[in-house]
């Protein structure tokens, strides 16, 4: 047997000294199979995940990739009462559409009461002569004057205005008649207007149709069946017909197309901001009819200008349904009047507040 040298046995320590330092400190043997064998599982608890925002970017639609049953709007057209998160995709969908054997629906026409008028009054009708002309109605010859017996009854009222003034529709309506009055009597005789335009409004009042006429023209623009809109050019002013000067006769007529169906166009036009109108009846003790008695208005409150008109001169000129009414005044600055009437020798008189673009009404009883 060979002894080892003092040089190997100093080597061996080393090896037995490096195989030892390199084994750990305790060792926790784990008996089990090779079967179910699992390595030993950490004691720490897992650190949970970082929160992350996830953006998702949407790409702005386009005609050609929009659904048909959406449509493309501005985000910010859009009027909610509820915020919309950001994040939250809002689709806007249009109504169906309406099948094509769904009849649409008619307008219904109602009476076209004027701005800052009340409902109860029937100021359909806007003036038939253009801002800036003669837009007021001539006080000399109103509505059943026989201007002191020296004319027929008045079945209409007047606008002096050169020849050639435009005229303008009152109110809308489909056109009855358009040109002269040679062959079917419109008024009083043949050849009466000359060349006249008659409108039946698309309002009815009370059931019953309105005609407006207008009469004595140089030049027609409108033929019959045409449907126009207030304030459209229908013709120019003249004197055709029975006229004593180029001038615009206006009638308002109800329930028929006739001379014998006239009413009061003072109770039908717009009267200006600050005026409004009287209306009233003027009778006998026994109730009848006071025709061509003078009536005058005299503002109490301030000064005004002189307004004076005369009954209805017979029993042909018609009274509104609803104020039962023999004269009107128009025009009247609003206040606080006396109406008068002189007869006799003795002065009746009734006082009456005028309120802005509203009738008043008075009643004045003769003899009593």
């Amino acid at each position: 047997m060979n002894i080892p040298t003092r040089h190997s046995l100093l080597a061996i320590i080393v090896l037995l000294f490096i195989l030892s330092a390199c084994q750990p400190a305790t060792v926790a043997s784990v008996a089990m199979s090779p079967a179910t064998a699992v390595p030993p599982q950490p004691t720490a608890t897992p650190l949970a995940p970082p929160q992350i925002n996830i953006i998702t970017e949407i790409a702005e639609p386009t005609k050609e990739s929009a659904p048909a049953a959406f449509s493309l709007v501005n985000p910010e057209d859009l009027v909610t009462n509820t915020p919309v998160p950001t994040e939250t995709a809002v689709a806007i969908v249009e109504p169906a559409e309406t099948p094509a054997d769904t009849p649409t629906p008619q307008p219904t026409f109602t009476p076209p009461a004027l701005p800052q008028t009340a409902l109860d009054e029937h100021y359909w009708l806007r003036r038939p002569i253009a801002e800036g002309g003669t837009v007021w109605t001539d006080k000399t010859y109103p509505y059943g004057s026989t201007r002191g017996g020296t004319l027929e009854p008045h079945h209409g009222v007047e606008f002096y205005v050169p020849t050639g003034t435009e005229i303008l529709a009152a109110a809308s309506g489909t056109v009855r008649v358009a040109g002269k009055d040679d062959a079917f009597n419109y008024g009083p005789q043949l050849n009466f207007y000359g060349q006249l335009v008659v409108i039946e409004l698309d309002s009815q009042f009370n059931g019953q149709p309105i005609y407006n006429l207008y009469g004595h023209l140089s030049q027609i623009y409108v033929s019959e069946g045409q449907h126009v809109n207030a304030q459209d050019v229908i013709a120019l002013s003249g004197a055709t017909g029975v006229a004593d000067g180029p001038h615009l006769h206006f009638e308002v007529r109800q329930g028929e197309n006739s001379y014998d169906a006239t009413r009061n166009p003072l109770l039908w036009l717009w009267p200006f901001p600050d005026d409004g109108t009287i209306a009233g009846r003027v009778t006998f003790a026994d109730g009848s009819l006071a025709y061509e008695a003078p009536v005058r208005a005299v503002r109490v409150d301030a000064s005004s200008a002189y307004a004076a008109t005369t009954t209805y001169a017979d029993e042909s000129l018609n009274s509104d349904a609803i104020l039962n009414e023999n004269f009107a005044l128009d025009d009247i600055a609003a206040g606080y009047y006396e109406v008068i009437v002189d007869v006799g020798g003795k002065k009746y008189k009734e006082e009456v507040w005028v309120y802005p673009r509203r009738t008043s009404f008075v009643e004045i009883v003769l003899g009593g």
